[in-house]
């Protein structure tokens, strides 16, 4: 996966945000948001690596064949020189769900941070039962603010309303195929979610490369800036307290 270059140049001073989360609410409640820093960052690097694994299985199978030997190698002609195509289909499939459940639960420690560096686990008007902690309920605590924005526009737009809906149906119901699939259009191919409904919502079949990319670098962009206004927010309260 890649991500924009504005984006990548933008930093999030962790060490700062600890620092004021320090001073303002003492060690154990810095610990428990390095712990909620920590699961942010490596759930996107759990995201990354997933992703990537699965693109690596497919291409080791149809990379650098012409769009006519495709549908030979997913019929299988192929595989005694790279060992089975749908064993490929697997180790691509169960990284994929694995991916999309990453960057569903990123946004999830992403809201917990906020909830902690904030101190509102402190505070009798604005403690939440902790398996209840959701965007929603922490919204409703935050004044209005860059942050606040920032937080809705990554749990408001499409691409992440489909995969909160697609990793819920994988959680609780049952996981939803992932195949290896050969379009109509402009002999297209690659992975392909199928379809499912989830809570009365037809979800029609999505493409894993466009998909999965897109919605990575919305969330680049949305944890970074989330994650500097976090720091003004609380550098703030820092400010006042002194």
């Amino acid at each position: 996966m890649t991500t924009d270059a504005p984006i990548q140049n933008m930093r999030w001073d962790l060490a700062a945000l600890l620092d004021h989360v320090q001073r303002l609410f003492g060690d154990d409640q810095r610990r428990i948001v390095s712990n909620c820093i920590r699961s942010v960052v490596d759930r996107r690097e759990f995201a990354r690596h997933h992703y990537n694994e699965a693109m690596r299985a497919i291409a080791a199978k149809i990379e650098g064949r012409p769009d006519y030997e495709v549908m030979a190698a997913m019929l299988g002609a192929y595989d005694k020189e790279a060992g089975s195509f749908e064993d490929a289909r697997f180790a691509a499939y169960l990284n994929i769900v694995a991916c999309v459940h990453n960057m569903r639960a990123v946004a999830d420690n992403l809201v917990h941070l906020v909830y902690f560096a904030t101190g509102m686990n402190l505070d009798n008007a604005t403690r939440i039962e902790e398996r209840s902690i959701s965007w929603h309920k922490v919204r409703d605590n935050l004044p209005a603010s860059e942050l606040v924005e920032d937080l809705k526009k990554l749990h408001s737009h499409d691409d992440f309303r489909y995969l909160v809906a697609l990793d819920n149906h994988c959680k609780h119901r049952g996981i939803v195929d992932v195949g290896f699939s050969v379009g109509e259009v402009e002999a297209t191919h690659g992975m392909r979610i199928n379809a499912f409904s989830y809570e009365g919502t037809d979800y029609p079949h999505r493409w894993v490369r466009p998909l999965l990319i897109a919605e990575y670098q919305c969330q680049e962009t949305q944890i970074m800036l989330a994650g500097n206004h976090l720091n003004d927010y609380v550098g703030g309260l820092h400010s006042k307290m002194s």
